[in-house]
């Protein structure tokens, strides 16, 4: 008779009293402890361990799962470094922003006033590194959606604002035909941002937070590339073929991570309850 044998007798009701027992209590000062007093403290440390065992193997197997996804390359991608992950993301973004700006940019860029770019420019990158840095470096989690709350309608809000102020004097007088192959064209440019963000992402889960901080940096990406690209400043063709790609982003991505569980989460509670 050893320790631990007597430890499972008092979780499963078993006599635990024997001569073997006896002979065991002499020579080990702490099973003793647990016999004193009408062995008490053996029976109500039994009460508790019983009432944790159905935790336990639920939390292993979670635990034993989660490890095994960690093998692959998405798995050496989101061990580095935080810095190195932001900057990857940064720099993939304003190549994509460049690229898609450069390659195909608006007729009538040369009218474009310059104090109005930088301005654009400056607002809009802003946001972007905001909402990536907060993604990415607040990997614990501890901030929730609602302190993100400023950063989203503000993100929303920006292609709306700059909707009923055409920048130049010929986009003004375009129409809303377009829209669609703009939309096309933002959302497709998101793509390999939106790859980046996903495998670097140290959740096995989309939180709602983190979906929604990367709808305003890949909004806020394709309105930008949309910005250089598009000469129209027609309101209905700037909301329905700009802004509609943050609101659309956001609206889906927020389904998705409501309807998936976090893993997370749920460890943590059933920690508690061990």
């Amino acid at each position: 008779m050893d320790c631990s044998e007597i430890r499972e007798a008092f979780v499963s009701g078993a006599a635990v009293r024997s001569a073997e027992v006896e002979a065991h209590l002499r020579v080990c000062p702490h099973c003793r402890e647990l016999f004193e007093h009408d062995a008490e403290l053996g029976h109500s440390l039994a009460q508790e361990s019983a009432f944790a065992l159905p935790f336990q193997d639920d939390l292993f197997a979670a635990l034993e799962a989660d490890v095994a996804q960690e093998t692959g390359l998405r798995a050496w991608l989101r061990s580095r470094p935080t810095r190195l992950r932001f900057a990857t993301v940064v720099v993939s973004a304003l190549l994509v922003i460049a690229l898609g700006g450069a390659l195909r940019a608006r007729p009538d860029f040369a009218e474009y006033p310059a104090a109005r770019l930088v301005l654009v420019l400056g607002v809009y990158l802003v946001g972007i590194v905001a909402a990536f840095g907060k993604e990415l470096y607040l990997s614990a989690r501890r901030g929730t959606l609602a302190d993100h709350v400023g950063l989203l309608l503000g993100a929303l809000g920006l292609p709306f604002l700059i909707a009923f102020a055409p920048a130049t004097e010929a986009s003004r007088h375009t129409g809303p035909e377009g829209a669609l192959n703009c939309f096309l064209y933002g959302a497709l440019l998101t793509v390999p941002t939106a790859a980046l963000l996903w495998a670097f992402d140290r959740d096995n889960r989309p939180t709602m937070r983190t979906v929604c901080l990367s709808a305003v940096s890949l909004g806020l990406s394709a309105n930008l590339v949309l910005e250089l690209h598009c000469p129209s400043g027609n309101a209905l063709h700037l909301l329905l073929g700009h802004a509609s790609i943050g609101c659309g982003m956001a609206r889906r991505m927020v389904r998705r991570a409501a309807r998936e569980p976090r893993l997370g989460i749920d460890l943590c509670e059933r920690s508690w309850a061990i």
